[in-house]
């Protein structure tokens, strides 16, 4: 299990992980094309206020655990995502209309490649250009599966694990919230509600049931942002 501490202090994360993952494109095309699909957990009530307020429900943190798994296709440069997973682990803090955040844990799936994880990193960068006050990575197994009526991620190492109960129609459709953004994707198939169950066992730890919790499927192509070698 490796581990690498980033201090941001007043470096935004665009900034910070175009660093840590430069190199990410390393020849062939110059764009990138991805799509990836979230199991997604916070401390909010359903459904998660921070995506209409530039505060969480109570004003004083979102602690979240989001596990995300990319889509047949996905690449970044030359780079090919199809079914690379990688988790973040954190804490948006308690206002961050001014792009400002507490910290975060990316734990890369132990199965992707270094290019891999390269290009996911470049990719979260673009996808959440915000102020991280304290960045880490590590690697550890990541199991992730999506039944008919649950959703469920976990670390093999139980650093982390997330549990999803979808809100489900009297047809059995699961409740779906259109027309809202998603961060920096171009594009989004709808939150698709559940209740959650998750937790966190690293420093700080946090343990939430019944929270705001969904899945979502997000979208994103174009050229390679500048900086990004080809």
């Amino acid at each position: 299990m490796r581990r690498t501490l980033i201090v941001v202090g007043t470096v935004v994360a665009v900034a910070v992980l175009g660093v840590l993952f430069a190199g990410a494109a390393t020849g062939g095309a110059g764009t990138y094309k991805v799509t990836a699909t979230a199991i997604e957990a916070c401390s909010c009530p359903l459904f998660c206020s921070c995506y209409y307020n530039a505060e969480p429900t109570g004003g004083h943190m979102c602690r979240f655990n989001n596990a995300y798994r990319f889509e047949e296709g996905s690449h970044w440069g030359d780079v090919d995502l199809s079914g690379v997973k990688v988790w973040m682990s954190g804490d948006l803090g308690g206002h961050f209309a001014d792009g400002t955040t507490e910290w975060a844990m990316v734990t890369f799936d132990r199965e992707s490649s270094p290019e891999q994880r390269a290009a996911v990193g470049a990719w979260a960068a673009m996808m959440f250009p915000v102020q991280w006050g304290k960045m880490e990575t590590r690697e550890d197994g990541i199991t992730w599966e999506d039944g008919e009526k649950t959703a469920h991620a976990k670390m093999e190492s139980g650093l982390a694990e997330v549990t999803l109960h979808k809100v489900l129609d009297a047809h059995g459709e699961q409740a779906t919230v259109t027309n809202t953004a998603y961060w920096g994707a171009d594009s989004n198939t709808g939150f698709r509600l559940a209740h959650s169950n998750h937790y966190y066992k690293g420093d700080p730890s946090f343990s939430f049931e019944h929270r705001n919790g969904f899945l979502i499927t997000v979208s994103s192509e174009g050229s390679l942002p500048a900086g990004a070698s080809e």
